[in-house]
C-alpha cells in the first residue's frame, strides 16, 4: 500500500476512534510496526496528529482543528498536498498562487513551519494568518472576485522584488508541446514572473489536466522542477512526459 493511502487510513481511524495503536494498524494495513512508526512520525512532524506511547491521538490543541486540517485525506488534492509539503524547509521563501490545490496545501502545512509566503491568492490569507511562524506578503493589483486573486501590473512589479526558493503553481493546463498554459492573460503574466523569480517551480495539477492547453503561455516544461499529481509517479500515464525529462512526484 502506498504511503499516502496509509496516511489516509491512519487519519481516518484516528478521527473515528480518537486513538490508534501501532499493533492494530500494522495488522489492518499488513505492514510492519516499524513502517507504522515511521508513518506516525511523519504525520506528527506535519502537525496532523500527536504521538503517544504505542500509537497516536489527534493534535486537538493545534490552532487549526484536526477536522479542519485534514478530514480523511482521501481526496486527490490532499494526496497532492502531502507530497508537496515534503519539499518545504524552515526559512524558505515561497510563491503560492491561485487554485484549490494550493489552498489545500496551505491547510496541511506543518504547524510550526517557518516560511515567507508571497501570494496573490486572497483566499489563503485567513489560513496563513493561523500560522505563528509564517510571514505573509500579499501582492497588490486588480481583484478578480471569481478567482479570489490579485493580478495586473502592480502584482507583477511587486513579485519581481522577491527571489523565492519555491513556487507552488496552481495549473490550468499542461501539454507536452505547449507546456503550462492558462485561461487568463493577467494570471499567466504573473505566473511567468513568479517562475522567473524562483529557484524551483512545482506545478500542482490533477492528472486529468495533462494533455490539455489554454490560450495563454506560462512556461515550458523544462522550466518546471516537478509536477505533483494525485497519481503514483510510476504510473504509465506519465511515460511520454518522463521521456521528455519531466519529473513527477
Amino acid at each position: 500500500m502506498k504511503k499516502e493511502l496509509r496516511f489516509s487510513h491512519i487519519l481516518a481511524q484516528l478521527e473515528k476512534e480518537k486513538t490508534v495503536a501501532f499493533t492494530h494498524l500494522s495488522l489492518e494495513l499488513n505492514v510492519s510496526e516499524d513502517t507504522i512508526r515511521r508513518d506516525i512520525d511523519e504525520l506528527a512532524k506535519l502537525g496532523l496528529l500527536a504521538k503517544i506511547r504505542g500509537g497516536a491521538m489527534p493534535r486537538s490543541a493545534h490552532p487549526l482543528t484536526f477536522k479542519d486540517r485534514i478530514g480523511y485525506l482521501n481526496e486527490d488534492k490532499e494526496r497532492m498536498a502531502l507530497k508537496a509539503v515534503r519539499l518545504l524547509r524552515n526559512g524558505m521563501t515561497v510563491f503560492m498562487d491561485s487554485g484549490t490545490s494550493v489552498y489545500t496545501l496551505v491547510s496541511l502545512l506543518p504547524a510550526y513551519l517557518e516560511l515567507r509566503v508571497i501570494t496573490n491568492n486572497t483566499a489563503l490569507i485567513p489560513l496563513l494568518a493561523l500560522y505563528a511562524n509564517i510571514e505573509t506578503h500579499i501582492l497588490g493589483g486588480k481583484y478578480d472576485k471569481e478567482r479570489e486573486i490579485l493580478t495586473g501590473l502592480a502584482a507583477v512589479k511587486t513579485a519581481e522584488q522577491f527571489r523565492a526558493d519555491l513556487f507552488f503553481m496552481g495549473v490550468c493546463s499542461i501539454d507536452l508541446q505547449a507546456g503550462i498554459t492558462a485561461t487568463n492573460q493577467p494570471e499567466a503574466e504573473l505566473k511567468q514572473t513568479m517562475t522567473a523569480a524562483s529557484i524551483q517551480v512545482v506545478a500542482l495539477s490533477d492528472a486529468s489536466k495533462l494533455g490539455t492547453q489554454d490560450p495563454f503561455a506560462v512556461c515550458r516544461l523544462s522550466e518546471v522542477s516537478h509536477i505533483i499529481t494525485e497519481r503514483d509517479p510510476t504510473d504509465p500515464f506519465f511515460e511520454a512526459y518522463q521521456k521528455a525529462g519531466v519529473h513527477f512526484l
